[in-house]
């Protein structure tokens, strides 16, 4: 047994929780396995697992080997998925981590289509914290433009343009007015996203105009929420509010004023060559955007 199949077996043994239920699992003796993994050991110079008669306790090293292990097992059956499906239909797992709102409100709208043109894909979709992307073990992670991802292990590829705009409720702007001009919006409740109380900036079409927000959150759907309700006006991008648009419960204001453009961008890790599906995933989204 090679050191890959070893790794493999460490995997299992740490999943299952027993070096017992592993040998049950892998029809072979408890003799075996700890064989193996002691085998495993000695190449590495390190103990992964700590062993008694009734328990297993992993250690730091083992640890570390087995989420290092774990994320080469997803990539080593990527590559069997794909190199078997060369030449023909993409097909396979592809996980997919983004933040919430563009999973929730950019990407669901569109996976319907993506499935009928691409049935053999499978797609996993995380919901991942912006500041934890790009996600190593994903396939593809989707964020606005990362300043420092480590551009040694990882891809990145714009995928779209997109423009944040004002809107808010029709009772909102019953109650207290359609601002005319953006300096205004000083004197409006604003709703900001962000962690901190404070005066906040909103750049439209070449002007800054400095505002205080009547809410504060780093949640987007809780700003969208907040505005539909009436609450104040909200800065967020047009392409994550086409139900509230559809329905009339917000509208916009300044139709003819906008942020600078933001671009969302996709990352995916160094490899050889480009995989069918992630390349069918980054085309079919760019042409849908």
């Amino acid at each position: 047994m090679g050191s890959f199949e070893k790794a493999q077996l460490f995997k299992l043994i740490v999943e299952l929780g027993s070096m017992v239920a592993t040998a049950k699992a892998l029809n072979i003796s408890p003799s075996a396995v700890s064989k193996r993994l002691a085998e495993l050991e000695s190449e590495l110079g390190v103990q992964l697992l700590k062993r008694s008669t009734r328990s297993i306790v992993i250690t730091e090293a083992g640890e570390h080997f087995y989420q290092e292990v774990r994320e080469l097992g997803g990539r080593w059956q990527s590559l069997i998925d794909e190199t078997a499906s060369l030449g023909e239909t993409p097909s396979g797992r592809l996980s997919v981590a983004a933040p919430a709102p563009i999973l929730n409100r950019v990407l669901m709208p569109m996976l319907q289509g993506f499935n009928t043109r691409f049935p053999e894909i499978k797609l996993e979709l995380l919901s991942v914290d912006y500041g934890d992307l790009p996600l190593r073990s994903a396939d593809i992670s989707l964020a606005r433009h990362i300043e420092d991802f480590d551009s040694g292990a990882f891809v990145g590829v714009p995928l779209c343009e997109y423009l944040n705009g004002l809107f808010a409720a029709p009772d909102y702007i019953e109650r207290q007015g359609m601002p005319e001009k953006i300096a205004e919006l000083s004197l409006h409740s604003c709703l900001c996203y962000g962690k901190e109380n404070k005066a906040y900036k909103w750049q439209l079409s070449g002007k800054c105009v400095e505002v205080k927000g009547v809410l504060v959150s780093d949640n987007t759907e809780v700003i969208i929420q907040a505005a539909v309700q009436g609450m104040g006006i909200a800065y967020i991008p047009h392409m994550i509010i086409d139900r509230e648009l559809a329905s009339g419960e917000l509208i916009p204001i300044f139709n003819d004023t906008r942020s600078r453009p933001y671009v969302m961008w996709g990352y995916y890790q160094q490899l050889a060559y480009l995989p069918g599906k992630t390349r069918a995933f980054i085309d079919y989204f760019r042409e849908s955007w």
